[in-house]
């Protein structure tokens, strides 16, 4: 069903959107969207900062850590990292059908919000290790909650123009604060008791958000689907600055929401036993495992650590990596994913990530480890190049490029489910081995060097399987899309993987390739 002025108002991009006088109330939106995008600084800044203040002299103190790191110390170190992880991942999987869709978005975002001030709090007053990893736990769950909730309510008040970009901005702020964190421990670091005021920061981010969310309103989306139709009209005239727009727009959503309860949802049991379904949750789980396992979360909140174990000081290896993340993921999300697609975008960022890891590790392994001080000024420059490729490369694909391809490829009765389940192998599983891992890695034989290559490894492994598994999905529909997905036992599969080598668009290649080959030799034959 279309509506007048609705459809005319998706073909306009980003830039029309703005300047257009039909849209009284675009700055407000955008404002809003930008606003709610700070729950999405919680994330990146809580992940990056404590990059180096692992290396701050009154941290390392405090934890009892003596001037070298040795295993005592990287299991401690993981377990920092990962008690924000831990946190993060139950929240992720478990508040969106307890909270976000039960009580609404903005409750969510308040509660995330509150929990990240208090985790910050705790952290910043630690006076062990366990009240540090406490902290870090209570922030994690804030983040949790508000990483599933503040997409959603972006999602849900923007116009279908500028949704993209509206959701990429809350991508780019999680990069903008590890740019953030890394100017900040810069400049803390020569600090006493620095360290505390780079976590205390998280205190007054929480605390301004969590008041400024009182004075937003509900999702439209989400006070329609409980039934509050004269309160969602409302608030939607208020974001739309028309009754007839939001009238509009409000009458497509009700078609969506009955779309949904049509179809149902997919039990558990399901999900596992439909093939079709298996399958796309199967290759979600990979994707979003492997975004983590390549390394960007080691060198996001161990990279301090990495630079320190290879010699390696300076502003440049500070900030540089994170400023390339950040100037990659603008880049990607807002132009090339919707110009290149997600396929080349996906692959190529991959195969650039593993070059790069190698790279930087066969060169911190030949000069910069060990006795070995030959070409130490070149080879710490190439290294820091190294990481700085490595983050742009995955900043203008796999940063935004993996999320948005999960929702892309899960049909409607899974969505939910499948969503939650791909997010946990990311928070879960990735990010806790990757932070265990990568300190234990660094103190061992393998050293910082040897780290990245068993990351660039990963890298090299997750290449073919994105050429193999991942069809794409650019400009599709939901239908087109599951139709790329649609096969089942070891012949099928077999077909899929030729569809995506010939064409990149799955099981559809290879039997419209079949197709062909069979009126071609009917035509022969005739």
């Amino acid at each position: 069903m279309a509506f007048e002025g609705v459809d005319k108002e998706e073909k306009l991009g980003l830039a029309s959107f703005v300047s257009n006088s039909e849209n009284p109330k675009r700055a407000q939106i955008i404002l809003i969207c930008t606003f709610v995008s700070l729950t999405g600084f919680f994330h990146g800044y809580d992940n990056g900062v404590v990059s180096e203040v692992f290396n701050m002299p009154g941290f390392r103190e405090m934890m009892g850590w003596p001037a070298e790191d040795n295993p005592a110390v990287a299991l401690d170190k993981g377990w920092t990292v990962n008690g924000f992880n831990i946190g993060a991942a139950i929240a992720a999987v478990t508040s969106g059908h307890l909270l976000v869709d039960r009580y609404g978005r903005k409750p969510a975002m308040i509660l995330g919000s509150f929990l990240f001030a208090i985790g910050g709090g705790v952290q910043a007053s630690a006076m062990n290790s366990l009240q540090l990893i406490l902290g870090r736990l209570i922030a994690g769950i804030g983040v949790g909650i508000t990483s599933g909730s503040g997409p959603s309510y972006i999602a849900e008040i923007s116009p279908a123009s500028i949704r993209g970009a509206m959701v990429g901005i809350y991508q780019n702020f999680v990069c903008l604060a590890i740019l953030v964190a890394s100017f900040l421990n810069h400049y803390m670091k020569t600090i006493d008791n620095g360290w505390r005021y780079s976590l205390g920061l998280q205190v007054a981010m929480g605390g301004i958000t969590l008041i400024g969310l009182f004075f937003v309103d509900e999702s439209p989306r989400f006070l329609e689907q409980k039934g509050r139709s004269d309160e969602a009209l409302r608030v939607m005239t208020r974001l739309r600055g028309s009754e007839v727009l939001a009238s509009a727009e409000l009458a497509k959503v009700k078609v969506e929401m009955e779309a949904e309860r049509f179809v149902g949802e997919a039990t558990w049991t399901e999900m596992f036993t439909n093939p079709y379904f298996r399958n796309v949750v199967l290759i979600g789980c990979l994707v979003q495992f492997f975004q983590i396992m390549t390394g960007i979360n080691a060198i996001v909140s161990y990279g301090g650590t990495i630079m320190n174990d290879l010699g390696i000081s300076g502003w440049f290896a500070e900030i540089g990596g994170s400023t390339a993340f950040f100037i990659g993921s603008l880049i990607g999300t807002f132009t090339l994913v919707d110009v290149a697609g997600r396929r080349p975008l996906l692959i190529g960022g991959m195969s650039i990530m593993a070059l790069s890891l190698i790279v930087g590790g066969i060169v911190a392994k030949m000069f910069l480890e060990g006795d070995s001080d030959a070409g130490g000024f070149a080879a710490s420059w190439i290294v820091i190049c190294s990481v700085m490729v490595f983050m742009f490369a995955f900043g203008i694909s796999w940063g935004y490029g993996a999320w948005l391809y999960i929702p892309e490829i899960t049909p409607l009765r899974v969505r939910g489910k499948a969503v939650g389940l791909c997010t946990f192998a990311n928070w879960g599983p990735a990010n806790v081995l990757s932070a265990f891992a990568t300190p234990a890695m660094i103190v061992s034989p393998l050293g910082a060097g040897g780290t990245f290559l068993v990351f660039g490894a990963i890298s090299v492994i997750a290449v073919p399987i994105c050429v193999f598994l991942m069809p794409e999905t650019r400009g599709l529909s939901l239908e087109e899309v599951g139709a790329r997905f649609r096969f089942k036992g070891r012949a099928e599969f077999g077909q899929f993987v030729r569809g995506n080598l010939k064409y990149g668009n799955g099981i559809v290649g290879a039997r419209n390739q079949a197709t062909s080959d069979s009126e071609l030799a009917g035509s022969l034959a005739r």
